[in-house]
């Protein structure tokens, strides 16, 4: 691929970049950058007057479904959904059918996307079949190609063997990603325990759930040498204090946030729409606040979306009945941009290593620069452009979203990556 990118507003924090300039792409790679570059006619050129480009976005925390449930989302229209929301790269999470826990199909599923615009990388399972009671071949999983260790939605329970996966985890450099949330205490519950759920009369998930979780994580996490532990998709102000308090004695551990953690609360719940169930539960309004005192001193290192595609027939089957999670790839960086940056919670620069630069960095993945002789890795984002969110819209085979019809900013416009192009259709 050829192409000269126009008048952009060029912005790379990790390049210490912020220009209105032109790129100059040659078989993929960045040839040239400078305020304004002459080219052949021979050479396609896009005007990108009033958009922005960045290092490609990276999502840490997707469900792509294969193999196994592929009704609700594949490969193929997981990429879909990506390059549609500005993303070029992705982690997916092995709780598939069968799950992602021996070389054979880990190497198989990695050569299968080997040719797509966009980077899908596999965590892998901490234990066979994520039931917790073996430990999976971690070595030879992180040879064939993982980038992470994680039962995501089954938490390991047994701290022996937790201990015992942060140990081979740490001869691997592997990070150990948890979905924290003691059962027993969540005690088969659909929402956040507080009053909301009394006044639903829905069984509710206390946060206890979560925080008694990462505080054992936090403390075996410490006892083993060289290991790292991150937090998925914290949801209460407690897990945020026990991240903050983690990393000021020093101990390796980030954390993560989804977009629907840091706008909704648990009153969203009030009328029983199943796009509003989620786990861990949509929170009370101090948790939200003390999130986004997370995100903005510097605890929460990642905003992630926890992409979790649904058939429609599923999420119909109310709110016991129909399974937890939401679609996020197309929506995250319009939510994250108009509620975080929009409102002075976070600058730009602070946004993009959240959502570029600190996901590759605790998966052990290069950074991605935009500078000269490097793949050009690019996402496109319409910043100043208003748009409303419409589910239909969606390049995803799903569309468990609860926000349908949100007015936000900042509109993926289209992703560079391997030589291809793509532009959004939102």
């Amino acid at each position: 691929m050829n192409l000269v990118l126009k008048n952009a507003h060029l912005v790379s924090p990790v390049d210490n970049l912020d220009m209105i300039g032109d790129i100059l792409i040659e078989n993929g790679l960045i040839k040239d950058i400078r305020s304004s570059i002459k080219h052949s006619k021979s050479i396609e050129s896009i005007d990108l007057k009033g958009k922005t480009v960045v290092p490609g976005l990276y999502d840490m925390h997707v469900h792509f479904r294969e193999p196994g449930q592929t009704p609700k989302e594949n490969l193929i229209s997981g990429a879909e959904a990506m390059a549609n929301g500005s993303f070029t790269g992705v982690l997916c999470m092995p709780n598939t059918t069968p799950a992602i826990d021996n070389p054979v199909l880990l190497r198989d599923l990695i050569n299968r996307t080997r040719s797509n615009i966009v980077d899908i990388d596999f965590s892998v399972c901490a234990t066979k079949s994520r039931k917790g009671e073996e430990l999976s071949p971690i070595l030879s999983l992180n040879e064939a190609g993982a980038v992470a260790i994680t039962d995501d939605g089954s938490p390991i329970s047994d701290p022996e063997i937790l201990r015992r996966v942060f140990e081979y985890a740490s001869q691997s450099g592997l990070p150990v990603i948890q979905h924290c949330e003691d059962m027993r205490i969540s005690n088969k519950g659909v929402m956040n325990e507080g009053l909301i759920s009394t006044i639903t009369g829905m069984r509710g998930i206390p946060s206890a759930s979560e925080t008694s979780v990462i505080a054992r994580d936090i403390e075996i996490c410490s006892f083993v040498n060289g290991a790292h532990y991150h937090i998925q998709h914290i949801s209460c102000r407690g897990s945020v204090r026990l991240l903050r308090s983690a990393k000021e004695r020093g101990v390796s551990v980030t954390g993560e946030v989804c977009p629907h953690h840091f706008i909704l609360t648990d009153k969203n719940c009030i009328d029983y729409d199943t796009n509003y169930k989620m786990n861990p539960p949509l929170r009370g309004i101090d948790d939200v606040e003390e999130i986004l005192s997370g995100l903005t001193d510097g605890t929460i290192d990642v905003i992630c979306t926890d992409h979790a595609p649904h058939t429609e027939y599923e999420k119909s089957q109310g709110f016991y009945d129909s399974p937890f999670g939401i679609i996020g790839l197309e929506t995250a960086f319009g939510l994250a941009y108009t509620y975080l940056v929009r409102r002075d919670i976070l600058s730009f620069n602070e946004l993009l290593f959240k959502m570029s630069v600190n996901p590759r960095r605790i998966l052990g993945l290069d950074d991605v620069n935009i500078k000269m002789g490097v793949t050009a890795n690019l996402s496109v984002l319409d910043l100043n452009s208003k748009w409303i969110v419409k589910k239909n819209n969606s390049k995803s085979k799903s569309r468990n979203t609860p926000f349908d019809g949100f007015r936000i900013y900042g509109k993926p416009f289209m992703v560079i990556n391997k030589g291809q192009k793509v532009f959004s259709e939102l």
